[in-house]
């Protein structure tokens, strides 16, 4: 017996999809946390926690400069606990703030170096080592360096696994122009080279398709080399249901080209090469993040097709299994085998870096929320008042919260009728 609408595979893959997404979580976790770590050990900021995960500890031990290690019982997250800090989100502690009158908790501490009777209780030493009491360029670098561990970490997934496998780049050339599409509209022709889009230089297909498909109903102005003439082509991809990589359906804009089997090439890339080229995907995969939101901002993209939770371990898992799901003759175990793990591990790369991205949008509670304050108060001269920091708090979770329970609708509702 199954769960209605489920199959027995997919019942079969589900361990694996939980397994998958807490590693891949954890993983990534450690790397936004250890950025914070690094930075703030780097700069004289006492850590006191470094937790994965949140809840009772099921794991804990302290190193040589005090601060504790914890592996905790959910692990859907982490944080580092600075010196100073009443809560994982760095507001000051009862201890910090004793001797002032009530307050309400906030994401700064007052000027550095304010004597106000905040800091009056506190030793010589550990003012020094205080996250709160840093000049705003310090505590600004700690906050930035957390979400630029992620696009760091993603840099370094991108090289090992061009230096360890290579990849297969194809030239922009057309190679068929479906019937009925918006490229047959446009004039497309089989042989055409595509140059570049609204002025942007395409390199290869998959820049094409990263254009088009975030640009649904957009008027695009391509430049196309042919028979050895450059001429403009006006086309607007059209919103169509497509199917992606694991099989799932997602809504993109569709041009109606398929590209030249005979423009691929298989390339192995040495060190500076794949570099080069993980530093690229890196910065694709941000702006076409930025681009998407941009474009849900002003109602150009589907609210449906944000996902949460559900939808990275749904990925998670469906990555981890993706070598030994083939509709033709399946390869060895052990080739089997490294197409997962390196599906799995390019996946973790661009979590990596929408985690990293999204920490940096300028909702109080995140990284960015953190650092808008700090830029108002490098830009003022001293901190955003307490009862404007606390309004901002309370409506930075006000807003995460809803996010994330819209997301996570989205998730099971996308789930249910895949299933339907």
């Amino acid at each position: 017996m199954t769960l209605p609408g489920f199959s027995f595979e997919q019942l079969l893959i589900l361990p694996i999809a939980i397994s998958a997404f807490i590693v891949l979580l954890s993983i990534i976790v450690f790397f936004h946390e250890y950025g914070h770590f690094s930075a703030a050990r780097l700069l004289g900021v006492r850590v006191d926690v470094f937790s994965i995960g949140f809840g009772k500890p099921i794991a804990r031990w302290r190193d040589r400069k005090g601060t504790e290690w914890r592996i905790s019982r959910w692990p859907l997250g982490g944080y580092v606990k600075f010196f100073g800090d009443g809560s994982p989100a760095s507001s000051p502690s009862a201890e910090v703030q004793e001797e002032q009158a009530p307050r309400p908790a906030t994401t700064q501490f007052p000027r550095p170096g304010s004597d106000d009777g905040e800091t009056a209780s506190m030793s010589e030493e550990d003012r020094k080592v205080c996250f709160h009491l840093k000049p705003v360029w310090a505590r600004a670098i700690i906050v930035a360096a957390g979400p630029m561990a992620n696009f760091v970490l993603a840099a370094a997934i991108f090289w090992v696994l061009l230096m360890s496998f290579g990849a297969y780049v194809s030239a922009p050339k057309v190679g068929e122009v479906v019937a009925d599409s918006a490229a047959e509209a446009a004039g497309f022709a089989p042989g055409d080279l595509i140059v570049s889009v609204n002025n942007r230089k395409i390199r290869r297909f998959d820049d094409l398709t990263m254009v088009t498909r975030l640009s649904a109903g957009e008027v695009l102005v391509f430049e196309v080399e042919r028979d050895g003439v450059v001429v403009k082509l006006d086309a607007t991809p059209r919103r169509q249901e497509i199917d992606d990589a694991f099989g799932n359906k997602a809504e993109v804009g569709v041009l109606g080209i398929v590209g030249d089997p005979g423009a691929a090439e298989f390339v192995r890339y040495g060190a500076l090469p794949a570099l080069k080229e993980a530093s690229a995907r890196v910065w694709q995969v941000i702006s076409g993040t930025f681009k998407f939101l941009s474009r849900l901002v002003v109602g150009k993209e589907d609210t449906r097709q944000l996902g949460g939770p559900i939808k990275m371990a749904q990925y998670a898992g469906q990555s981890a299994v993706s070598g030994f799901q083939s509709d033709g003759e399946r390869p060895a175990f052990i080739d089997s085998l490294r197409i997962s793990l390196a599906n799995f591990i390019n996946l973790a790369a661009v979590v990596s870096i929408s985690i990293g991205f999204l920490n940096l949008l300028p909702v109080p509670v995140l990284d960015g929320g953190h650092l808008m304050y700090y830029a108002y108060e490098a830009i003022v001269g001293r901190p955003l008042g307490a009862a404007a920091q606390q309004i901002g708090f309370q409506l930075g979770i006000i807003l995460l919260a809803s996010f994330m329970i819209f997301v996570t609708w989205n998730d099971l509702t996308n789930l249910l009728s895949l299933n339907s």
